[in-house]
Formats: structure tokens, C-alpha cells, sequence
């Protein structure tokens, strides 16, 4: 992510239309899959307000990333446990982490499995990982650009990455975004076939009207996806448990 973007990023996550209902979907996962109390982590948490809302809620919530303008910028805003890693790798904690949330990170990953693994080995036996990452590289734009991804996935490219790490079993595997799926794919197409340029990222495609009638759209997904996986969307969401041992843990 372009370094500039992350204190207007800090903001979007907790105004903008698709955060917010992103976050209610996240929420219902994390509190099925977690209790209070439990040790979640973060991994890419840019300026770490998801890991500030965790913790609100009596969640052990810490987070890292990459770059230290953001953690810094997290940290000014009275998010604890953040810290800054330069190689990307996530550093197991003694004991491991119940919960390890990796959101929108992967694409960023030229190694993807290698992030998946690193994930896994995070893990404590019977830990929950949940991975988002944008779908279908024919919708590559703006915003893939200014979040320097290597890659949009399909639900089965996907798949075969998480096969790499051998103690991961899916539990729950479901695209989102789906409701919202044919307009934004058209801007995409539209913006590619024209060359549109001069924006900073897609959220700028946005006022008052729009960010009401967005949320109530996509709102609708958070009480379906209870129920029900979509079988296609603007993003992928699975959830995925350590089934044992590690080679390493169990020297």
C-alpha cells in the first residue's frame, strides 16, 4: 500500500460503507470462532484499528505490519500491541495465537504460500485462521494498483494455495461482496476498456446517496452469510482450522 494512503485508510475503516459492513461480517466469525478473552492476531493490520476494536470488545488482540509509518500512526491513535516487521513473516508467540486473522493480505505476498504457512505455524492445534482476499484477476484495478497486489484469486486458486499448508482443514469457504458484484465489476471493466485514471484507490466513488444505498446493499449479506456461502463475489472469505501438530511443534 502506498504509504500516503494509510491515514486516509485508518479513516475509511471506520467510516466507509464497505468497512463497516465488512467489520459486522468479521465479527460474526470471530465471535463464532473465538471467545473473549482469546489471543487473535492481526497479520497485516495496517494501522491496526480492527486489532483497536478487538481489544475494546476483551479480545488479547495484537497486530503487525509491514510498515512502520502505519503501526506509528496506529499507535498515536491508542492501539496497543502493534509492531512493524520488515520481512513479512509472522513471529510465533510461545503458546500460539487462538485466532490469527490475515485480511486482504495474501495478494500482497509474492510467496503466498509461504504466508500461509507462516499463518498455520502461528497457530495453536485447533486455531482458527480467516483469510480474505479480492477475487477474479479480470477485475484487477485502482485499487489492486495502490495495494501493490501481486494477484486476485478464484475460491479453487485459493484452495490450492491453503493445500500447501498440510494441518489446515476449511471449515467454511464462501465469497461476499456478491450483491454489489455486477456494478462494481462493470466500473472495472469500464475503467479498464477507457484507461480511467487520476483517482487514488475505488473508494473515492462515493457521497452520501451512494455510501446509503451501498450499505444498505450489502448489509443485506451479513445475516445471509450465516446461513449460506455465495458462489461468487467481489472478495473471498475462508475459514480455516489447525487440525494438529506442526512438524516443529512437535519436537
Amino acid at each position: 500500500m502506498e504509504e500516503s494512503y494509510y491515514k486516509k485508510y485508518f479513516v475509511l475503516e471506520k467510516e466507509h460503507w464497505f468497512f463497516r459492513v465488512r467489520k459486522k461480517i468479521l465479527f460474526y466469525f470471530i465471535k463464532k470462532y473465538a471467545k473473549f478473552g482469546s489471543k487473535v492476531f492481526d497479520f497485516g493490520c495496517g494501522s491496526g484499528y480492527l486489532v483497536g476494536e478487538l481489544q475494546k470488545m476483551g479480545y488479547d488482540a495484537s497486530g503487525t505490519d509491514v510498515s512502520t509509518e502505519a503501526i506509528e500512526f496506529g499507535l498515536s491513535k491508542g492501539v496497543r500491541n502493534l509492531s512493524a516487521v520488515q520481512d513479512g513473516e509472522i513471529k510465533p508467540l510461545e503458546g500460539g495465537f487462538d485466532l490469527i486473522l490475515a485480511l486482504d493480505v495474501v495478494e500482497h505476498m509474492e510467496d503466498d504460500s509461504r504466508a500461509i504457512r507462516a499463518i498455520e505455524g502461528a497457530l495453536k492445534p485447533g486455531g482458527i485462521a480467516i483469510i480474505t482476499v479480492p477475487a477474479y484477476q479480470w477485475m484487477w484495478g485502482v485499487q489492486d494498483d495502490v495495494n501493490h497486489h501481486f494477484r486476485r484469486y478464484t475460491m479453487s486458486s485459493l484452495v490450492e494455495v491453503i493445500k500447501g499448508a498440510n494441518n489446515f482443514k476449511i471449515i467454511r469457504k464462501t465469497y461476499f461482496n456478491t450483491f454489489l458484484f455486477l456494478p462494481i465489476a462493470i466500473v472495472r471493466i469500464i475503467s479498464k476498456w477507457l484507461n480511467l485514471k487520476g483517482r487514488e484507490s475505488d473508494f473515492e466513488i462515493d457521497n452520501q446517496i451512494l455510501s446509503a444505498l451501498f450499505y444498505f446493499i450489502f448489509n443485506l449479506e451479513t445475516r445471509l452469510l450465516k446461513f449460506i456461502s455465495f458462489p461468487f463475489g467481489v472478495s473471498i472469505l475462508v475459514v480455516l482450522e489447525k487440525t494438529k501438530l506442526s512438524h516443529e511443534q512437535k519436537i
